[in-house]
């Protein structure tokens, strides 16, 4: 049985519209959501939003569907583009609606920080769930969502679940008589919508990302930072004949080039994962207070850039990551990364170097 009669995107407000083949009860995260509804509505903000004068937040939802001819209405609001959004439409009927926003990530001992640009995640399951398994099934949707944003590597100083402003409805047909009390990634009803969630999260948001925002998830900086520390280096040695300027374009390319050949990417993510895990402490016989002094004890940053350097520029190369990194020694390079990124940085930037002499004929 479809739950989905139709989908569309309404120009006069700025808002997705689900409307549902029949009535659903639902729980959700939502403040001032009606316990059964017939329709969903995403509806974009500004990403300065504040709500509200007079009645507060309350007044603001009961207008918003009175004008919308929605009365039964759960809404969801986000700063996010709510005409690109994941739908997905499972075998046995249940579907998955969000729309996705990732900006600004929060995470353990980050600050509580604010936005309204969000991840909100609708989920529609055609099961007699009671009330427990609704909360139940709203858990797996949290689980997989927290899942999929630590795919994202979203940049925090730890691994991040999200945003500041995430929120998830999830409801059944009011018809089907709540029997089913779990639904979660054990039973066959949430480990399906556990998946697709999380499947589904991960290559939206990756393609939201573009390839500039998974790099910046993964060094904490965007390509014209990337390319402004590399030109900077490059000055300390200039090929003769060849300005910044005309060097910056040429080294553009370069490691647009290197950042699209999927074994540089995974060197790089391999360093991100690294630094994530030692900065919360779970690599075993490396402290956190190991990692936060730099300790010696490990040289698998080390390992990991030459690797890079190597595959990527050859011995040359090598050469070139350990002169980028006698230059932050000097105090010429101030960037502060994390320890096994900053590593993996000397060798992209080195390597490019290199690169751009081998192409000119230096």
């Amino acid at each position: 049985m479809k739950l989905v009669n139709s989908i569309y995107y309404d120009e006069a407000f700025e808002a997705l519209v689900v409307r549902l083949s029949e009535d659903h009860v639902f729980l959700t995260s939502l403040p001032h959501q009606p316990k059964t509804a017939d329709s969903i509505v995403f509806k974009k903000v500004s990403g300065d939003f504040q709500c509200c004068s007079g009645g507060g937040l309350s007044d603001y939802y009961s207008k918003l569907r009175g004008s919308m001819g929605l009365e039964r209405a759960i809404v969801f609001l986000t700063a996010a583009n709510v005409k690109k959004h994941l739908y997905r439409e499972l075998p046995d009927g249940s579907t998955i609606v969000a729309t996705v926003g990732l900006e600004p990530p929060v995470c353990p001992g980050g600050g509580a920080g604010g936005s309204n640009s969000t991840v909100n995640i609708a989920v529609l399951v055609n099961v007699a769930l009671s009330e427990s398994g609704l909360v139940d099934i709203l858990r797996t949707v949290v689980e997989a969502k927290s899942l999929a944003m630590a795919e994202l590597l979203l940049r925090c100083k730890f691994r991040s679940p999200g945003t500041a402003s995430d929120a998830i409805a999830v409801g059944r047909p009011a018809a089907l008589e709540g029997l089913e009390h779990f639904a979660g990634m054990a039973t066959e009803t949430g480990n399906l919508i556990a998946s697709e969630v999380y499947r589904g999260l991960t290559s939206f948001g990756l393609e939201l990302l573009g390839l500039e925002g998974y790099v910046y998830n993964l060094l904490g900086l965007t390509l014209e930072e990337l390319l402004d520390v590399t030109v900077k280096v490059y000055e300390k040695a200039p090929i003769p004949g060849l300005d910044s300027e005309r060097a910056r374009g040429r080294l553009k390319t370069l490691i647009t080039g290197f950042l699209k050949d999927p074994n540089v990417l995974s060197l790089i993510i391999a360093a991100r994962e690294l630094d994530l895990r030692a900065s919360i402490g779970s690599i075993s016989g490396f402290t956190v207070e190991d990692y936060e002094g730099d300790s010696v004890k490990i040289v698998a940053d080390e390992l990991l850039a030459s690797a890079l350097a190597l595959y990527i520029s050859g011995f040359k190369g090598l050469l070139a990551a350990y002169w980028v990194e006698r230059l932050k020694e000097k105090g010429l390079l101030n960037l502060k990364l994390p320890v096994f990124e900053d590593d993996i940085l000397s060798a992209l930037v080195g390597s490019a170097i290199t690169r751009l002499c081998e192409d000119s004929g230096s």
